[in-house]
């Protein structure tokens, strides 16, 4: 909205609108800050808050006369979307904010700007004598705020309606990102609760080594031959197990052969053991029988159980060898749920993680996939370096979430063609600290945080944002900050082309014990960079958007 006031052109800024009390709180304590006392009421003129003071001021303020004076200029401003500046007395102006909740009006701001006329003016005195409190002293005590005049007070309204915009945008964006840690906090405390406790129970992450190693219990048990395990092809129980087949001890049969004519039997909709006499209408040679036990997870057929070969007096199968198999394959069953269980979670965890991340480097084409790649890269380079593959996994989520503090950046900054200014790269350089007050409330990302805050550093501490050198730099800040580094000469800029594999791996090399920990640089120059390559290629091959659904 333009209007013509006192001779020049002003855009005039829009009521205070869906203000919560707590901006409408911090603009009344400004305007006291400046000065100028405010009262809050109702469209009906009702003084719902009085003025925020202290000393005799607030006496004169809620004398008789000026409270009923207070609540006439609200009624009549009420009428008004846009009530403009009237003058209250004699050298007095009402200084009115409409106040709206979403389209309905429920009430005005009223400031009081005052000139030095108002304070010897007979309303004034009138106030002073109805509140019973000396003029002369009120008169001194409000002398320095008495400098507005009706064009200072118009153009303070304006400005006083920009503060209160600003304010509630500003309460806005708070709340935005308290509600997005929120989220985040809840996601990553449910997520990775779940995957802290799969990996709690060692022998999830490893199936294979867990069926291997119930076949290797039961055949120490039990006098058969061959002990072993077929599974149907089901993608949810994953590679290791999907299609696969385990065996102990020696036997002739083919597992396939053996596989299929166990789908084939009658009794599997019973779930009971199985003793097979026949495989493709031959008879088996030996002991002349296969005891097979179904496994089951969630109602679906799986897999078996076998036991063959049976040896020592007594050939022929047991009750006792019919239970014990029957409890092994409950146990395997019970397992495989579990096992199912973490490898979702955990891929859903990792999944969250980087399509979390992917929205962010999706921001910018020249930034697609970065933290991916730099997660690999770190990962690697632990493990090429001595951590545990646990320890190495924690590397992982930390190269995944280095850059969430890019969300604080203002887009216009990470977008920009071209090299950025000295306050611009300020702006990107606030991302470590950013992404670390995001994530600092999450206990179960706490080891994380190092390599978050601090991939930025250098060896030789010229960078930051606590300028550390070298051992005092978190190690894992260490690893993120050479595959960062290592991902971004590789990659296209807006104000440089990538540079060739030799000219990065050059440069590594040269800033080794400069901005690099030396000790990294010898085995990072060292890993072989095919997978990394298809990263790369896959993500040149996609927009933006669909490397964010990719990774979700």
């Amino acid at each position: 909205m333009t209007n013509f006031h006192a001779g020049s052109f002003l855009t005039l800024p829009e009521p205070v609108r869906d203000a919560t009390p707590r901006s409408v709180a911090a603009l009344r304590e400004r305007c006291a800050g400046i000065g100028m006392p405010t009262w809050r009421c109702d469209t009906a003129g009702v003084i719902l808050q009085e003025p925020l003071e202290t000393g005799t001021i607030p006496l004169l303020l809620g004398s008789p006369p000026m409270t009923a004076l207070v609540g006439r200029m609200a009624r009549e401003w009420a009428q008004s979307d846009s009530p403009a500046v009237a003058e209250m007395f004699p050298g007095c102006w009402g200084v009115p904010l409409a106040e709206y909740r979403r389209k309905d009006r429920i009430g005005t701001i009223v400031g009081m700007a005052l000139s030095e006329t108002a304070l010897s003016d007979e309303f004034f005195l009138r106030c002073c004598d109805a509140a019973q409190i000396d003029a002369q002293a009120t008169r001194r005590a409000l002398l320095s705020r008495a400098r507005f005049d009706e064009r200072s007070a118009g153009t303070m309204r304006d400005l006083l309606l920009t503060m209160a915009g600003d304010l509630s945008r500003l309460e806005d964006h708070d709340e935005t990102v308290s509600g997005f840690t929120r989220q985040l906090t809840d996601c990553y405390e449910t997520i990775d609760l779940l995957y802290t406790m799969g990996r709690s129970m060692r022998d999830l992450a490893q199936p294979e080594a867990f069926v291997n190693g119930l076949c290797e219990r039961l055949h120490s048990t039990l006098e058969f031959g061959a002990i072993g395990a077929v599974f149907v092809t089901d993608p949810r129980l994953g590679p290791a197990i999907s299609d696969h087949r385990f065996m102990l001890g020696r036997t002739t049969l083919d597992l396939d052969c053996l596989r299929a004519e166990l789908l084939d039997s009658d009794r599997l909709d019973a779930g009971s053991p199985v003793i097979v006499t026949q495989i493709g209408g031959k008879t088996i040679s030996g002991a002349g029988q296969v005891l097979a036990m179904p496994v089951y997870r969630s109602g679906g057929l799986v897999g078996f159980l076998f036991a063959c070969d049976k040896r020592g007096d007594d050939n022929q199968v047991s009750s006792y060898d019919i239970q014990l198999l029957e409890a092994a394959a409950g146990y395997v069953a019970a397992f495989m749920d579990n096992a199912v269980l973490y490898a979702d979670q955990q891929r859903l965890f990792l999944g969250t993680l980087e399509a979390l991340t992917a929205s962010i480097d999706a921001k910018d084409r020249y930034t697609c996939g970065h933290s991916q790649r730099v997660s690999h890269l770190s990962t690697r380079l632990a493990l090429a370096v001595g951590y545990t593959a646990e320890q190495a996994d924690r590397i992982r989520i930390a190269g995944l979430v280095h850059d969430v503090g890019k969300i604080g950046v203002p887009e216009a900054v990470l977008t920009k063609a071209g090299r950025l200014s000295d306050e611009e790269f300020g702006a990107i350089k606030l991302h470590p600290e950013i992404g670390h007050r995001i994530l600092k409330d999450i206990p179960l990302l706490a080891d994380v945080l190092p390599g978050v805050l601090h991939h930025h550093e250098r060896w030789d501490g010229k960078g930051y944002p606590a300028g550390l050198s070298a051992e005092a730099i978190p190690h894992q800040a260490r690893i993120i900050a050479l595959a960062d580094t290592f991902d971004a000469m590789s990659s296209n800029r807006s104000y440089r082309s990538a540079l060739s594999r030799g000219q990065v791996l050059e440069e590594i090399a040269r800033c080794a014990g400069s901005q690099f920990d030396p000790a990294l640089v010898p085995a990072f120059l060292a890993m072989d960079f095919a997978e990394y390559d298809a990263m790369v290629a896959q993500a040149a091959s996609q927009k933006p958007y669909e490397i964010v659904r990719a990774a979700a």
